[in-house]
């Protein structure tokens, strides 16, 4: 019962640190030839937006050349599929019999992964802007804002 305690408290504890920091969001541009360029987002403007790219490059895109927007939450699925593997097992280590604890690990980490991945992903907050010209950027701008790093 105390190691079951440990690791409630131990959860409570690291999502009360993590829900205190600010979401940052993952952009998709495709541009007009149908190149993706991916990136965190950093600003948007109204001639086009700014991306800080994997190797801490940034890059700026202009308005006239996006065709399409995919913004995404990032880091929110990761941790649901840690507590939903951490379930299974803590129960298998609470559980007397040695056959349901095997197969509570053999088969219930597998599905509490994969269910706390299903979660994340439908709570990550998703936004599509498609078939964008040029002109539309003034005006979804101010929406745009809400998921940059920059506020």
């Amino acid at each position: 019962m105390k190691f079951i305690f440990t690791c409630l408290i131990f959860l409570a504890l690291s999502y009360a640190t993590f829900a205190q920091q600010k979401a940052k969001y993952t952009i998709r541009v495709i541009d007009l030839s149908g190149n993706a360029t991916r990136g965190s987002f950093y600003a948007a403007a109204d001639d086009g937006l700014t991306i800080i790219r994997n190797r801490k490059d940034t890059i700026k895109l202009s308005a006239d050349s996006i065709s399409a927007l995919y913004i995404h939450r990032k880091g929110l699925a990761a941790p649901l599929a840690i507590a939903g593997g951490l379930t299974f097992f803590v129960l298998a280590a609470k559980s007397d019999k040695l056959v349901e604890s095997v197969v509570l690990i053999a088969a219930g980490v597998p599905v509490g992964v994969s269910g706390g991945l299903l979660i994340g992903g439908l709570l990550s907050n998703k936004k599509n802007y498609k078939a964008l010209q040029a002109k539309d950027f003034p005006l979804i701008k101010s929406n745009l804002q809400k998921y940059t790093v920059l506020k």
